[in-house]
Order: structure tokens, then C-alpha cells, then sequence
């Protein structure tokens, strides 16, 4: 892994989730998935709202830590921006959290440009699995957050003639 990699993976998912998120059926924004018990489920307008939120968290993280490689870098499932982003998901239009995902992604993009291949073996003091390379955070989330989220919007695509 080297920085172009992570820029061009990133690129690549940023294209698939807007593909996915073209063919979300605004019809069906607030359904829930179909998930087996005690699991939870999410409405497409959730997880586009978490895709409009999570770059753009992720950003500011990356920023930080290439101003100060010391500085803790991640969050908890519990982070309060996180969970306020998903609850206000039910109350915004199919455009704005389409909007939102697009910006999130291009200030996403924006901070992997100033990444260098150095950067990738920097260890990081991620909150909730502890000292790791900058390689290992950036894996978990971004490239793979990212194709998670995707695949979950994959079910509530429009029908095809």
C-alpha cells in the first residue's frame, strides 16, 4: 500500500458509491433493511446520511494527524456526530443527503492529496484499537468503511424495466 494506492482505491470507491447511490429508489428512503434479529437495521437514508457524514469526519481526523502525528485519531460507534448524523437522516430529502455524501467525499479526497508514502508507517493513537500504522486506520476507515457501506445500499436500488 502506498499513498497513490490509497488515493486511487479511494477515487474508485467514491465512483461505485455514486453509481449505488444514482440508483437508490427515493421511494423506498426510509425502509429499513432486512436484517436477521437483534441485528440493526438501517433505512437507505441512514446510510447515505452516514456517508455524508463519516468522510468528512474522517477528514478532519487525517488533517489533525498530519499537523501532529501524536494527536489520537477515530471514534466509537457512540461518537455523538455520528449518531446525530443517522437520527437526522429521517428528516432530510433524498437530494440533500445525496449532496452531502458527494461533499464529504470530495473533502475526503481533498486531505488524501496532501498524503505522502512516509505517512502510511506512521503510527497512530486510534481511540478504539490503540496504537496502529497510519495504513491500518486508513484501511479500516475509508477503503473498507466505504465498500461496507456501499454493498448495504446495493438492495434499495431502483428496479430494472
Amino acid at each position: 500500500m502506498n499513498a497513490a494506492w490509497v488515493r486511487a482505491r479511494n477515487e474508485e470507491l467514491d465512483v461505485l458509491i455514486a453509481t449505488v447511490v444514482d440508483r437508490v429508489d427515493p421511494a423506498r428512503l426510509h425502509e429499513l433493511e432486512r436484517k436477521p434479529a437483534g441485528q440493526e437495521a438501517w433505512s437507505a437514508a441512514m446510510v447515505l446520511a452516514h456517508l455524508g457524514e463519516f468522510p468528512r469526519f474522517f477528514a478532519g481526523e487525517l488533517r489533525r494527524f498530519l499537523a501532529d502525528p501524536a494527536a489520537p485519531v477515530g471514534r466509537t460507534h457512540e461518537h455523538p456526530e455520528r449518531l446525530a448524523a443517522v437520527a437526522a437522516a429521517s428528516g432530510r430529502s433524498y437530494e440533500q443527503l445525496r449532496a452531502g455524501v458527494t461533499s464529504a467525499a470530495a473533502e475526503l479526497a481533498a486531505v488524501l492529496r496532501e498524503l505522502d508514502d512516509h505517512h502510511l508507517a506512521l503510527p497512530t493513537n486510534n481511540r478504539r484499537y490503540g496504537p496502529e500504522p497510519l495504513a491500518v486506520f486508513l484501511d479500516r476507515y475509508v477503503i473498507d468503511h466505504k465498500r461496507e457501506h456501499a454493498d448495504q445500499l446495493v438492495p434499495f436500488g431502483k428496479e430494472t424495466p
